[in-house]
């Protein structure tokens, strides 16, 4: 499985040398990604098929921001390709055009398929990921934490859970609640 950082960043990132916990690691990198993905869209590039109902000039996808259209099969079976549509990336909505105007959509079933993600990991994402990574491993480990720096309470945030520390919520642009 492809995920948003490697064992070996998340090890040095938990000063790890050793072999032995790989696994139970591997299993924590990979289940940061889902998590992150709800709060800053699709990171890591994955292909999707959807169907959308016609009669608008635009068709939202689920998943942003889109890195390419594959195909648009219209009801009649026919395909769709640019000009006949633009995509606008980052809100993830196809836009039916005829020349520079819109237009609505055929009657019928609307089949898209795509790839959503990006094409790197960002920086502030792949920090955000090995954070959530070391509090899920310290949190499983027990041990004693150093509350100097955080205040004893850091990694709590009301409506979000326990697994998600308010560091990382903060470098993937998520509003903290708080007192006023």
């Amino acid at each position: 499985m492809v995920a948003l950082v490697t064992l070996a960043e998340a090890k040095a990132h938990l000063n790890i040398t050793s072999g032995s916990d790989d696994a139970e690691i591997m299993g924590m990198v990979e289940a940061v990604t889902e998590p992150i993905e709800r709060i800053v869209g699709s990171v890591l590039p994955q292909a999707y098929t959807e169907r959308h109902d016609g009669h608008r000039p635009m068709i939202a996808l689920s998943h942003r921001p889109v890195l390419s259209v594959t195909s648009v099969t219209l009801p009649g079976g026919g395909t769709l390709v640019p000009p006949g549509y633009e995509l606008d990336a980052d809100a993830a909505v196809l836009t039916r055009m005829t020349g520079i105007h819109r237009r609505a959509w055929e009657t019928g079933r609307i089949a898209v398929s795509y790839t959503a993600g990006l094409a790197a990991v960002p920086a502030h994402v792949r920090l955000a990921a090995l954070i959530v990574v070391q509090h899920l491993w310290e949190t499983q480990r027990g041990g004693p934490r150093d509350q100097r720096f955080t205040g004893g309470s850091e990694d709590w945030s009301p409506g979000m859970g326990f697994a998600l520390p308010r560091r990382a919520l903060e470098l993937l642009g998520d509003q903290t609640a708080g007192i006023a």
